[in-house]
């Protein structure tokens, strides 16, 4: 039986009825470990991998709060002492998606984003102060148009995270709450696809979204993207206008959004997160608006099996690289062992002679050449 630490809040756990499904885990081979991270880790082991939302303890420890800082810092020493741990998801790469700015630079690194591609990252920029003739500066050089999304700098680890505002003209400029990014907001009838990565796999749930606007001479709008996205949901901002109903939906095509999750993915090196989609009305390009860690996964059906299926893949392919390792290890050994210097006993009669050095030599190299020494290489849902 594995054995799987993981940590997750209690509101996670809920939605996810994550202690409810042990007997899956169980069935799968794994036994789950809740983990108190307040503690050292080290008599609650030994672990074979550990599962965690750690967002909120990441936020807080980075804005000075000790217990945050000695929880994570509780799960790296763990890692740092047992190399043979694996980390769902590695604290590095979750850092990269909670500052928004930062996410969304990552995007557009990825290969897939480039200029000529069909998927794309609305024009974005970071806001840092109140002043309106600073923010237009900010807003023109970065080609961000009206309207356009306020989003919070931090993407993840609290409510308001989830706070958000548009605002659609200069006068709504003294609206904008630092430290904030604004997006370019894009037309895309009211439908957001969220594009659930579990490891290879990725599964795609429509969800509601903002309807269409228009730059005008109107007052800021502020709304919550939890509760505008939940699914069934009824809210003035998600009700499309009549003249928007006469468009043609748009069916998402998967392998474009497959693609765009391996790429994510590759860059991210992460097992698990989620993906905010938007298909613009007018060019029918993809808008990715958001990345988020280790998200609900609503909609995904039998996700505890796949989850387990992750998790055992994981582990398989770490004993694999970990018994080659060993393999390798015992052949560089055996052939440092095998070109060491030899030399030869002289009999007393040549006491005088220089003593002579022997090497032995490979089979494959030049005649007269040393044994070099080892050299050690260096090292529903749909699968992309």
């Amino acid at each position: 039986m594995r054995r799987v630490g993981y940590w997750l809040s209690e509101k996670k756990k809920k939605r996810l009825n994550f202690e409810d499904q042990i007997p899956t885990f169980r069935d799968a081979g794994i036994e789950l470990v809740k983990l108190n991270i307040d503690k050292s880790l080290e008599l609650q082991g030994p672990f074979d991998l550990i599962l965690h939302k750690c967002t909120l303890f990441m936020v807080d420890a980075e804005d000075g709060d000790e217990q945050s800082l000695d929880a994570i810092n509780n799960i790296k020493e763990y890692i740092s002492s047992h190399p043979d741990c694996i980390l769902v998801d590695s604290f590095e790469s979750i850092e990269k998606l909670i500052d928004r700015h930062e996410q969304y630079k990552l995007l557009l690194q990825c290969n897939l984003l480039k200029s000529e591609s069909v998927v794309y990252t609305p024009t974005f920029v970071e806001l840092s102060t109140k002043d309106r003739e600073t923010n237009k500066q900010r807003l023109h050089e970065a080609e961000v148009k009206y309207p356009f999304v306020c989003k919070p700098i931090v993407a993840h680890g609290s409510s308001a995270s989830h706070k958000m505002a548009i605002i659609f003209n200069e006068q709504g400029l003294d609206d904008i709450q630092p430290p904030c990014v604004a997006q370019t907001f894009h037309n895309h009838n009211a439908v957001l696809y969220k594009v659930f990565v579990i490891g290879e796999k990725h599964h795609i749930v429509e969800r509601p979204s903002i309807k269409n606007f228009a730059a005008m001479d109107r007052s800021t709008i502020y709304f919550d993207s939890n509760d505008v996205s939940k699914p069934n949901c009824a809210n003035f901002l998600t009700e499309l206008d009549k003249e928007d109903l006469l468009r043609t939906p748009i069916t998402p095509d998967d392998e474009i959004l497959g693609d765009l999750a391996n790429a994510v993915r590759r860059e991210l090196k992460m097992e698990l997160f989620g993906i905010d989609v938007i298909i613009d009305c007018d060019t029918k390009k993809y808008a990715v608006i958001d990345i988020n860690a280790f998200p609900g996964y609503e909609g995904v059906e039998n996700f505890m099996e796949i989850l387990c299926d992750l998790l055992n893949s994981l582990m398989d392919k770490n004993n694999k690289v970990k018994t080659e390792n060993e393999r390798l290890s015992r052949k560089r050994s055996e052939s440092s062992e095998a070109g060491d210097i030899k030399k030869p006993k002289l009999s007393n009669g040549n006491s005088g002679l220089q003593p002579a050095v022997c090497f032995e030599r490979n089979p494959d190299t030049h005649e007269g050449d040393m044994l070099l020494p080892w050299k050690q290489p260096i090292n529903g849902l749909l699968e992309h």
